[in-house]
């Protein structure tokens, strides 16, 4: 869709400096733009391959078949993120998300392990040390 952008998690990059994950950035035009260990996405779709998921459990190896795509929340004009500030309050009415192909077929709430979908507002590189990602549902 245009203007939205595609993430998921590098398993073959580290940020050197705090060990955090990094997460690859596809634009529109299936492309990585980006590599980033902190990156907010707003209006939310979590995408998950079936035949990518049977084959990662048949294959014992882990491939790209599951990715959040979002609008990228960062304000060109302020040069800022938006829905995110020095305090960040809305992080604490979110909700852990995690994704595991040998596990589950779809994102998971990590409280409950209620599958989701869709989430207004996607935070990546938060919580304890910056390995979480969190969703505003």
């Amino acid at each position: 869709m245009k203007g939205y952008v595609q993430v998921y998690r590098n398993l073959n990059r580290k940020d050197w400096l705090n060990n955090s994950p990094v997460y690859s950035i596809r634009g529109d035009d299936g492309l990585v733009k980006k590599h980033l260990c902190h990156l907010v996405l707003h209006d939310c779709t979590f995408r998950v391959s079936d035949k990518g998921n049977e084959r990662v459990r048949d294959e014992k190896r882990k491939n790209v078949h599951a990715y959040i795509q979002g609008r990228e929340a960062w304000n060109e004009e302020e040069q800022r993120w938006e829905y995110i500030g020095p305090d960040c309050n809305y992080i604490h009415t979110s909700v852990a998300i995690t994704y595991d192909p040998y596990k589950y077929k779809s994102f998971v709430r990590v409280d409950t392990g209620e599958p989701v979908h869709k989430a207004q507002v996607v935070v990546f590189g938060c919580g304890k040390y910056g390995r979480e990602v969190k969703a505003i549902l």
